[in-house]
């Protein structure tokens, strides 16, 4: 199992969305919070955004949007970066726990 489908699945189960919820092409927030995160953290764990666009079958600009509204939630809410900063521990856990 890839690395990016681990980190999907750690996503789904933290953020309790089902996983064909979070890959789907929905626009409700309840599925677009966690899929921006999901790959929020993957690109700062090294991925590039084409790699991470292909496995999320979007295009890297979706990718890239994605980033910036992370960042900029991050840099304006302090609570925001402890949520991701949670998920990162939990999703580390997880793909550890699963290796």
């Amino acid at each position: 199992m890839s690395k990016l489908n681990q980190l999907a699945k750690a996503a789904a189960d933290y953020f309790h969305v089902s996983l064909d919820g979070l890959k789907g092409k929905s626009r409700e927030d309840i599925y677009t919070v966690p899929r921006h995160i999901c790959q929020w953290v993957a690109l700062d764990a090294g991925y590039t955004k084409p790699i991470v666009a292909r496995y999320w079958n979007v295009d890297r600009t979706s990718v890239y949007y994605g980033q910036k509204i992370v960042d900029k939630k991050i840099k304006a809410d302090a609570a925001a970066m402890k949520e991701v900063k949670a998920f990162m521990l939990f999703a580390r856990g997880y793909m550890n726990k699963k290796a």
